[in-house]
């Protein structure tokens, strides 16, 4: 009996156990803004409020409801979801708590989860003194899903004409949207709309921050139609329009309403576990987001460590990307209102960029007559596009004065005119470039030689073939080698040649067995040119040897081959006559290494240039809906398919035609950015980039 008693103790005590462990793993649902409260200090908490439409008023605030931060997360490992959840927030409370910094969220604690809330700011009260929507301190937490709509701050309408800080002609009072701090902490897919003067998301005092398929919108003005203020009592008027540059607003430039889209500052203060830190913002990483009408669009200048933006789109923003150091690949942008790219300080050291040059998303209105500013040194720069409707005023500047609207009277010359050199840059483009007497040992290759203008000193500037597309932006390479000193070949284009082993190069040698290099290509395609690049460092310099091209369909069987013996160094190039290819492989013969740094495939110029008048697309941008006629396109309507991809490579969408020549794609609930229409019917194949806004 006392056996039995003391196993039924046991079974009881296992049953409270899994019973609690049952309730702890539970979702607790509440249904007002007041019974979340209690929940955001809790730990393991896993915490949902039912979807519906919630309010916050300064009647809230008075009566004692909500403190500031409206909500502060200071528990950690917890969940929290808003799915269909929207919260509007009156900006009347802003001026609720005195003059002081104002948040709607804040996280303190670690390892929290927060996702899908629509957060909408309602009305343009200013604050008293400043706002955020979103405050990230603590660590390795998460922001997902989230749409916020920013609004209230003083003056709206003209950017930071006439201050942004300190010195201001005309106080402001600011209103940002999201501040990362803290560390290792996380922004996913989130939308920020913003009519509000201030960062749209911006980092201080984080550590390796994490901003991630986001979209980020701002709105821009002329400064034409702000002049037309003239007269009727506005902010600008009653300061005559004098700027906080010391001279009066010019006409000709169109300028953001906002501050930068993602921005890294070198100061800060957060907080993790309580305590207090202060430092700059190091090692950010921004992944897949489209930024759109912001002052900037990726600035990390003043951040340290390693820097890194792939996949990214910025549109109608004053400047694209603008990071100082570190690395901008598979990344488009617009010069619409401003350069693709922009260095900052004649400082700015080892900037490696690839950065395809887009459409315009309305009429050119680039008052800076760059496309591009570079300067400082030891930088890797490649620019791509094919743009034709070139306005006369762009170009590529390397060094000399930009005219940009904030540097026309010298005010901040440190950022103007900056000194370049030891730089490389491959101009895949039909912009022209210039390059300043300030600019020396800069290694230009360009597709047209007569559009480089050359006042600097030791330059050089060679030509290429850039008459037809470049497929390996959407190939992945690889190698049979497996030594770790060798690296793996991870993108078919690779212009890392620095170092005894530099990454993504790799030397083969006669000890392995039938050693090669190869890139897969995302489709089937009429292959022209291919260009084969010797590595150049010192260390293991090499000739490219003795080889073997092929180039394999879709099925594996080879439609084109050439042995090359002895060859030159450092590059070769190979007209594969509109062979049709999926892979490009590449095996050594003999006993001479094969030494490869860059691998560069084309599709036949001739059958692109006939595509292009072909095929009729529209619109592009384009916003939910896209029109595709194939009736001069001369392919066999049963075997096409229409698919779209995004930056990465990956299909998004995938249509069938059958045997209509026109084809409308629903693109509503497609996010924002830049993706590419691929057409094929198997023997032909046509790539367009597109926009979808």
């Amino acid at each position: 009996m006392k056996i039995h008693y003391f196993l039924s103790r046991i079974s009881v005590l296992v049953l409270v156990l899994l019973f609690s462990t049952k309730t702890q793993a539970q979702t607790t649902v509440v249904s007002s803004l007041e019974d979340l409260l209690p929940y955001l200090d809790d730990d393991n908490a896993d915490v949902k409020l039912t979807p519906g439409t919630y309010n916050i008023s300064a009647i809230d605030i008075t009566q004692g409801r909500f403190s500031n931060p409206l909500f502060l997360f200071e528990g950690s490992n917890s969940t929290y979801d808003f799915t269909d959840v929207t919260i509007n927030i009156s900006t009347t409370v802003f001026q609720k708590f005195g003059s002081v910094e104002v948040k709607e969220i804040q996280i303190l604690g670690n390892n929290n989860v927060l996702k899908n809330l629509k957060l909408v700011d309602t009305g343009n009260t200013r604050p008293s003194k400043t706002a955020q929507n979103i405050t990230m301190d603590g660590r390795d937490n998460r922001i997902e899903g989230f749409h916020l709509a920013t609004r209230g701050s003083y003056p709206y309408g003209y950017g930071d004409a006439f201050g942004k800080g300190g010195g201001s002609v005309i106080k402001h009072y600011k209103h940002s949207a999201v501040l990362i701090r803290g560390l290792r902490n996380h922004l996913k897919n989130t939308t920020v709309i913003s009519r509000s003067y201030g960062h749209i998301v911006f980092m201080q005092a984080a550590s390796y921050p994490l901003i991630e398929g986001c979209y980020l919108e701002g709105e821009m003005r002329t400064t034409d139609d702000m002049l037309t203020e003239v007269g009727t009592g506005t902010p600008a008027d009653n300061v005559d329009f004098m700027t906080v540059w010391g001279y009066k607003l010019p006409a000709g430039y169109m300028m953001s309403m906002q501050e930068g889209g993602i921005r890294a500052y070198n100061a800060g203060t957060t907080y993790i576990d309580g305590v207090e830190i202060q430092r700059g913002t190091d090692n950010p990483k921004v992944l897949n987001c489209t930024i759109k009408n912001a002052r900037t669009g990726v600035t990390l200048a003043h951040a340290t460590g390693t820097k890194y933006v792939e996949g990214c789109t910025t549109i109608g923003c004053e400047n694209g990307y603008s990071i100082g150091s570190g690395t901008v690949v598979n990344c488009g942008a617009d010069a619409t209102y401003g350069p693709v790219y922009k260095n900052a300080y004649s400082s700015d050291n080892g900037y490696t960029a690839d950065i395809t040059i887009l459409p315009p998303s309305a009429a050119y209105y680039n008052g800076h007559d760059a496309i591009a500013y570079v300067g400082g040194k030891n930088h890797n720069l490649t620019f791509r596009s094919e743009e034709t409707n070139i306005p006369s005023n762009l170009k590529i500047m390397v060094s000399g004065d930009m005219q940009n609207l904030r540097l026309l009277n010298g005010s901040n010359a440190s950022q103007n005119n900056l000194t370049s050199s030891n730089i490389t840059l491959k101009n895949l483009t039909k912009f022209p470039i210039v390059l300043h007497g300030d600019s020396s040992n800069i290694s230009v290759s360009t597709c047209d030689t007569d559009e480089v203008t050359d006042n600097g000193s030791t330059n050089t500037v060679t030509s290429l073939n850039c008459d037809s597309v470049n497929l390996a932006l959407l190939g992945e390479a690889s190698q049979s080698s497996s030594r770790p000193n060798d690296g793996f070949a991870a993108n078919a284009i690779d212009d890392n040649t620095s170092g005894a082993w530099a990454n993504n190069s790799v030397t083969h040698t006669n000890t392995e067995t039938n050693p090669w290099w190869k890139v897969e290509l995302q489709a089937e395609s009429s292959i022209g040119d291919i260009n084969i690049f010797n590595r150049t460092d010192n260390c293991c310099k090499a000739r490219l040897g003795n080889f073997t091209v092929y180039v394999l369909d879709a099925n594996g069987n080879t439609s084109f081959s050439k042995t090359i013996s002895n060859a030159p160094d450092p590059s070769v190039s190979i007209d594969a006559n509109g062979a049709l290819g999926k892979t490009v492989k590449i095996i050594l013969n003999g006993t001479n290494p094969l030494s490869l740094a860059e691998v560069q495939v084309f599709e036949k110029s001739l059958s692109v240039a006939n595509y292009e008048k072909e095929l009729n697309f529209y619109p592009n941008p384009v916003t939910s809906e896209l029109h595709i006629s194939l009736a001069q396109l001369g392919v066999h309507l049963a075997k096409t398919n229409i698919v779209l991809l995004n930056v990465n490579g990956q299909i998004v969408k995938r249509v069938a035609v059958g045997n209509s020549e026109k084809i409308s794609l629903q693109l509503a609930a497609i996010k924002s950015g830049v993706y590419i229409l691929q057409i094929s019917d198997g023997s032909k194949t046509i790539r367009r980039k597109i926009i979808k806004s």
